[in-house]
């Protein structure tokens, strides 16, 4: 018995926080439901007045009437002042007290209608608002439920009195109908327990979808934080091992054309692979940067998917036969409208890591067509991807078979930035794989972007010129920068003026009579919170009648600062730049 009545206690008097929580809850939508219950007692009770009216004592009727109108007055001003400040789950429990008060008080005025109304004169009548009273309990099991407390004290005094009332006529029936109506309130007890039971594991489960959700969004904050922290990370570290790649390479394109001796010249040659190499891990990086600060614009055009493959093919032909297995490319007539030159990186990205995993067989590419799409796709007899990992080859910096991290290898971007790119193309990625056997990483092209046309032929390419009786402008605050770079143009017959920022470089043409560069070539980020756009600006205004030519030279890779870069309109370059390609866009420059 007392564990029972613990138990009763427990329910009503939550301890524990979750069930205080809980609760709190159910008696929220309790009062939640209190209009529809205030119109329903209202209208009834006005009803039930009406017609008792000149069957009992006018002043029991009116008395009754008035005792229902003062006390749903009162608990409306208790249920207003209820939804007009927020309560702590304490103070809602308490709350649960005080609409328990009023339910009690609700029943006590329908019990007592059964003790004012009864006469034996009128039993028929009586039997209507026995009916009234008996839908009443169950219509009210719905919404009381939430509190079983509050039904419980509800309903006990609005039936009790009523089934005393039959069991004392003295008729057999009568008696039996009282005994059936006390059976009926059990059994609303047990009703309202279920009812109870299946609302609080609502709320249980709206709570625990509630705190996954919370949980997911901390989760998601952490893994962005990270991701923010990771990103700048690698654009400091990118940035501060661009400047002196960069300067290497301007030093070592200046020395290869002043070494005339053949074993010399390997040497050179070797020490430019070398750092050919690492750039390449670092445009891997600016890749992801780039992806990721949405500055890479899709430039479509149409072209001949089989002129990408010659192009592909001549590229990685020895790399293939270097690992002694065959490379295949099908032929194929179709033309696509897209942008060549990510179509192309997709491409060699996923060419690359078929020959990087495949040590014997060979490798297919090519193309088909796969329910009015395209499926353009590489096939290779590789290491092949166990089905559970296949997602994860998509993250960044993820390798499969290199716990060592051996940097031939690669990074483990390479899918990263395939994934990033098919993504900006609108493309969708798929990919079969068998451990052991091999693997297919495709991209399914949509039939819209099928075409028949074949791209226009390229023009040859111009051999590289000398820039004679040209001056070219350096602003960079790395002096080994300016150095190499000034020995690097000077090769190519430049006059070169070099500054480390805006200023120097105003005060330095002053000094040569406002002698006009034919071209500036700027770092973005110089000293004092200078940017490369804010030097070229400062030159430009010295020169208001003429437009100059200015090239951004940056070896940042975080998003937002390439975005900066971005919004000055320059063309933008990233170290560490070869001597050739820097030779190219200064030719085109100064053509155009």
């Amino acid at each position: 018995m007392r564990k029972y009545l613990n138990k009763i206690l427990q329910k009503i008097i939550p301890t524990s926080s979750d069930e205080i929580k809980i609760q709190a809850e159910l008696i929220n939508n309790l009062y939640g439901q209190w209009r529809g219950i205030l119109i329903g007692v209202i209208t009834t009770s006005t009803g039930i007045a009406f017609l008792f009216n000149n069957k009992v004592a006018d002043e029991r009727v009116f008395t009754w009437l008035f005792a229902v109108y003062v006390l749903f007055f009162f608990r409306h001003l208790s249920v207003a002042r209820f939804k007009k400040h927020k309560h702590t789950a304490e103070q809602t429990i308490k709350w649960g007290w005080v609409f328990a008060f009023f339910a009690f008080l609700s029943g006590v005025i329908w019990g007592v209608a059964s003790v004012l109304f009864f006469t034996a004169e009128n039993i028929q009548l009586y039997n209507v608002l026995t009916l009234i009273i008996i839908v009443m309990s169950v219509g009210s099991l719905a919404g009381l439920s939430a509190y079983p407390f509050a039904y419980y004290v509800f309903v006990v005094p609005a039936m009790l009195p009523m089934a005393w009332q039959y069991m004392n006529i003295d008729d057999q029936n009568y008696h039996i109908f009282g005994v059936l109506l006390m059976v009926f309130l059990f059994a609303l007890f047990s009703f309202s327990r279920v009812n109870y039971k299946m609302l609080r594991q609502s709320v249980e489960l709206r709570f625990k979808n509630t705190d996954l959700i919370e949980q997911l969004t901390e989760q998601k904050e952490v893994a962005e934080k990270a991701n923010i922290a990771k990103t700048k990370f690698l654009a400091a570290a990118s940035h501060d091992l661009r400047q002196p790649l960069h300067a290497i390479g301007l030093f070592l394109g200046a020395l290869i054309e002043k070494v005339e001796r053949r074993d010399q010249k390997n040497i050179v040659e070797k020490i430019q692979k070398s750092s050919n190499a690492l750039n390449d891990l670092l445009d891997s990086l600016l890749d992801v940067s780039k992806l990721d600060a949405g500055v890479i614009k899709v430039d479509s055009q149409i072209f001949s998917i089989n002129d990408l493959f010659d192009s592909l093919k001549n590229e990685f032909e020895s790399c293939a036969v270097e690992k002694n297995i065959r490379l295949k490319f099908v032929k194929t007539q179709l033309c696509v409208n897209t942008d060549l030159r990510i179509l192309d990186r997709i491409i060699r990205n996923l060419i690359s890591n078929a020959i990087r995993y495949t040590r014997n067989g060979g490798v297919v590419i090519g193309c088909r067509r796969v329910n009015e799409q395209i499926l353009l796709a590489v096939y290779d007899t590789g290491l092949g991807i166990e089905k559970n990992k296949i997602e994860k080859v998509f993250q960044e910096f993820y390798q499969l078979n290199n716990p060592e991290r051996d940097r031939s290898k690669g990074l483990g971007l390479g899918l990263a930035i395939v994934k990033r790119m098919t993504d900006l193309l609108d493309f969708s990625l798929s990919v079969i794989s068998k451990p052991n056997q091999g693997s297919m990483f495709g991209i399914v092209i949509p039939e819209k972007l099928i075409s028949k046309q074949p791209r226009s032929p390229e023009e040859p390419a111009v051999a590289p010129v000398f820039f004679d009786n040209k001056t070219i402008l350096i602003i960079d605050d790395e002096e080994e920068v300016r150095e190499s770079l000034t020995q690097l143009l000077l090769s190519w017959h430049c006059s070169v003026i070099a500054a480390a920022s805006g200023d120097e470089a105003v005060n330095v043409l002053k000094q040569k009579a406002q002698l006009m560069p034919d071209m500036i070539l700027a770092d973005y980020r110089l000293r004092n919170n200078e940017t490369g756009n804010d030097a070229i600006v400062k030159v430009q205004l010295m020169f208001p009648d003429n437009v100059i030519p200015a090239l951004i030279i940056t070896g940042d890779t975080a998003p937002d600062k390439i975005k900066e870069a971005n919004t000055g309109g320059y063309e933008i370059i990233h170290k560490p730049v070869s001597p050739n390609t820097l030779r190219s866009v200064i030719e085109e420059m100064l053509n155009n």
